[in-house]
């Protein structure tokens, strides 16, 4: 019995070593990565001058010019840490809508949130020459997506709580509404005139672009809260996905929980859709590369999805300002060309299975 002990012990530990080197491991690549993605291109940038231009206030270093100290902090920077933080968010929101819908295949977007999202953004687009001087302010494309991202998760909940809060009902009430909101975002697009009409399409497809502090610091706030969240009740989540029967026999308040993860889900998607627009298969591809990598302890889960969907969009925005620069390409096109295999192969997978 005690060898037993000792050996299930031993078996424990090396998991526990080898679940942290993993984490170390994507936080060393996230960084590389980080470094790679601010310095590469319209204008290159070396990583040396990169790392002399951080931490030029403790090593002063003259070689470094005017031009080069701009483009590092005022341009590059501001864009790689919001891709960092949109694809966490995008990432952990995925985590939640598998974990709670019980369904592999579940996103963010399977709800119709980021619909929503794109169908206030283009109201705001197309008629702001109705809206007078609040036109002219920076923030009103995400206030009017955040808005209908938030109309878009109150109809399905809505849904959801008619028919007693059944998990196909919300599954099914977030795609009908989806796709309710797609058609009403395709009417905009029809109206809309040659002058709105690239602005339109090119949000809808997603974009890092020119994002200021102050949003990348609405994003972090959110970041932080979410991930709090998630970690205060990963023992309760890591129970969700055994069904409704064996949470409750566990103690768990399993619709209190559903209909938590289920709101803080929708704000983290509508806070990075509103600002970054419309970008798929981030929130389904990260949470199942965590899954293959790390197992299914939600404790660990929520670090190893945020960092490999900080780490899936920065490379896929990186990309989609160099491969063919000047020209940039809206960072949504990238993610689905990543995407769109990956979620053949689940769809193939789990109909084996």
């Amino acid at each position: 019995m005690e060898e037993s002990l000792q050996l299930e012990k031993a078996i424990y530990n090396r998991k526990i070593k080898r679940n942290a080197l993993i984490v170390v491991a994507l936080i060393i690549l996230l960084f590389v990565a980080v470094l790679v993605a601010i310095s590469v291109g319209t204008k290159s940038v070396n990583i040396k001058t990169v790392m002399g231009v951080l931490f030029e206030n403790v090593f002063p270093n003259e070689e470094i010019t005017n031009v080069q100290r701009q483009i590092v902090i005022n341009i590059r920077i501001p864009r790689v840490v919001a891709a960092v933080l949109a694809g966490m968010l995008l990432s952990n929101a995925g985590l939640l809508m598998q974990c709670i819908l019980q369904n592999p295949l579940a996103s963010p977007y399977t709800l119709g949130v980021s619909n929503g999202a794109a169908l206030g953004a283009s109201i705001a687009i197309v008629f702001s020459s109705i809206l007078g001087a609040a036109a002219y302010s920076p923030y009103i494309i995400p206030i009017f997506a955040f808005a209908f991202a938030t109309i878009t998760m109150l109809l399905v909940f809505g849904i959801s709580k008619i028919s007693r809060n059944a998990t196909w009902t919300l599954l099914l009430g977030g795609v009908a509404i989806g796709y309710l909101m797609s058609s009403l975002t395709s009417l905009i697009k029809y109206m809309a005139d040659t002058v709105k009409l690239p602005e339109l399409v090119f949000w809808s497809l997603g974009s890092l672009t020119g994002l200021p502090w102050e949003a990348i610091f609405i994003m972090l706030g959110m970041a932080v809260i979410s991930n709090v969240f998630m970690l205060y009740y990963a023992l309760d989540l890591n129970a969700m996905p055994l069904g409704e029967e064996t949470a409750v026999s566990l103690g768990i308040n399993y619709k209190k929980m559903r209909q938590l993860s289920f709101i803080f889900a929708t704000l983290m998607t509508a806070v990075s859709v509103a600002f970054t627009g419309v970008i798929g298969f981030v929130g389904l591809v990260a949470p199942h590369l965590s899954r293959m990598i790390i197992g299914n302890d939600f404790r660990l889960q929520v670090w190893t999805s945020g960092i490999i969907g900080g780490l899936l969009l920065l490379i896929s925005d990186t990309v989609a300002r160099t491969i063919i620069a000047p020209t940039e390409l809206p960072v949504g096109i990238i993610t689905s060309v990543l995407g769109v295999p990956f979620f053949l192969f689940l769809i193939v997978k789990r109909g084996r299975e």
